[in-house]
C-alpha cells in the first residue's frame, strides 16, 4: 500500500515512575507497529507524569532515536485518566489507541484491534479475562465496582474493561474537545457515547519490571469518581436510610405508647438514648459525605483550573507541530538556559 493511502494510526501511552521496564515496553511496541507499517503510518506519544526514576530521559532518548516517537511531559502530577487526556490532546491518527507502559496491556494485540478498526466499528474495548499478580482483595472490589456501576450508573460498563482501548478520531474529538469535564472517567465516558464498539477479550501477564502505580486507594478515588460522575443513586441513599430510621422511631415510639397504655413497664435507661443518637448522627454523617462528593465536584468544575499543565513538548528535529492542542490546555515551555521569565506567565 502506497503512503499516500495508508491510514495513520497513534498510540498513547501514559508513564509515572516506569523506568525500570521502559525499554522493554518500548522495543516490543516498535516491533508490533512496524509488523502493520505496510497499512499504517504510525506514531507513539509517550506522556510522562513527573517521575523521580529518570523515565522522562529514557523517552528523551527514544524521541532522539525515532522521527515517529514524540513525549509529552506534565509539569504536575496529572493522574492516570487526565494523562491519556493530556495525549489525546496531541494526537491527528485515523485511528488513537491507549494503553499503559508495563506490558500487561500486551501490545501483541494491536493488529487484532486494527482489524475490527477496519471492520468500521469506532471503538475496540479490551477486557481482562484474567489479571496476574492481582490480589483477592483487589479482585473482589473490581468486581463489586463493576456490580454496582451497573445497578446505580446511566452507563453500562463492560466488567473488566481496560483503558487499553482503540478509539475512532471522531471519539477522541468528542473527548477532548466537546467534553469540557475536569474530571474525565473515560471508562464511563466511552459506553456513554455510544459509538458502534467491540470488545476483546484478553489475559493480563504480570508487569515486566517495578510495582504497579494504582494503590488500593487510589482505585478507591478511581472508583468514587467513575460512581459520582455517572449516577445520582448515592444522593438518594440519605433519602431512604432517612425514611428507614424515621419508620423504625415511628414503630418504636407506638410500642412504648402500647406498652404504657397497657400498664407494661417501659424499659428505661440511656443506653437506648445513645444507640438512638449514634444510628441517627451515623446516617446524618454518612449523607453528608455523599453530598460532600458532588459539591467538590461541582467545586473543581466551577474553578476552572486546568487539569493538565503541559511542561514540555519532546519532538524529533524533522517533525513538525505536535499535534492538535485544545486552548484549554496550556503549554508552559521550558526557558532557554540564562532566560528569566516570570514564573506566573505560562507562554504557549
Amino acid at each position: 500500500m502506497t503512503d499516500q493511502h495508508k491510514r495513520t494510526l497513534d498510540v498513547v501511552v501514559p508513564l509515572y515512575n516506569e523506568a525500570e521496564g521502559i525499554d522493554q515496553f518500548h522495543a516490543v511496541l516498535v516491533d508490533v507497529l512496524e509488523s502493520v507499517g505496510d497499512r499504517y503510518e504510525w506514531s507513539v506519544v509517550y506522556v510522562v507524569d513527573p517521575s523521580s526514576d529518570g523515565t522522562s530521559e529514557h523517552v528523551r532518548q527514544f524521541v532522539a532515536r525515532d522521527e515517529r516517537v514524540r513525549a509529552v511531559l506534565l509539569l504536575r502530577r496529572a493522574g492516570h485518566q487526565m494523562s491519556l487526556v493530556a495525549g489525546m490532546e496531541q494526537t491527528t491518527a485515523d485511528a488513537v489507541i491507549t494503553m499503559d507502559g508495563d506490558l500487561q496491556h500486551p501490545p501483541e494485540l494491536i493488529p487484532r484491534m486494527l482489524e475490527l478498526f477496519e471492520s468500521g466499528v469506532d471503538v475496540v474495548q479490551t477486557v481482562r479475562a484474567k489479571t496476574h499478580q492481582q490480589g483477592v482483595l483487589g479482585r473482589t472490589a473490581s468486581r463489586g465496582f463493576y456490580r454496582v456501576m451497573r445497578r446505580l450508573s446511566e452507563v453500562s460498563i463492560v466488567e473488566g474493561g481496560a483503558d487499553f482501548r482503540l478509539m475512532s478520531a471522531r471519539v477522541v474529538r468528542i473527548l477532548t474537545r466537546e467534553i469540557p469535564e475536569s474530571d474525565r472517567f473515560l471508562r464511563g465516558l466511552i459506553p456513554w457515547l455510544g459509538v458502534p464498539t467491540e470488545t476483546l477479550e484478553f489475559t493480563a501477564p504480570a508487569r515486566a519490571a517495578g510495582r504497579s502505580k494504582y494503590s488500593f486507594g487510589r482505585s478507591l478515588s478511581l472508583a468514587a469518581s467513575g460512581l459520582v460522575s455517572f449516577s445520582k443513586a448515592p444522593l438518594h441513599v440519605g433519602i431512604v436510610l432517612g425514611a428507614v430510621v424515621s419508620l423504625l422511631g415511628l414503630v418504636a415510639g407506638l410500642v412504648a405508647l402500647v406498652m404504657k397504655l397497657s400498664g407494661a413497664g417501659i424499659p428505661e435507661g440511656w443506653a437506648t438514648l445513645v444507640v438512638l443518637v449514634a444510628i441517627l448522627s451515623g446516617v446524618q454523617l454518612m449523607t453528608l459525605g455523599l453530598i460532600g462528593l458532588y459539591v467538590g465536584v461541582i467545586f473543581d468544575e466551577a474553578k476552572k483550573r486546568p487539569q493538565i499543565l503541559v511542561d514540555e513538548l519532546v519532538v524529533g528535529r524533522t517533525q513538525g507541530p505536535a499535534g492538535v492542542r485544545s486552548q484549554d490546555l496550556p503549554v508552559i515551555t521550558r526557558p532557554a538556559p540564562g532566560e528569566r521569565r516570570p514564573a506566573d506567565r505560562p507562554t504557549a
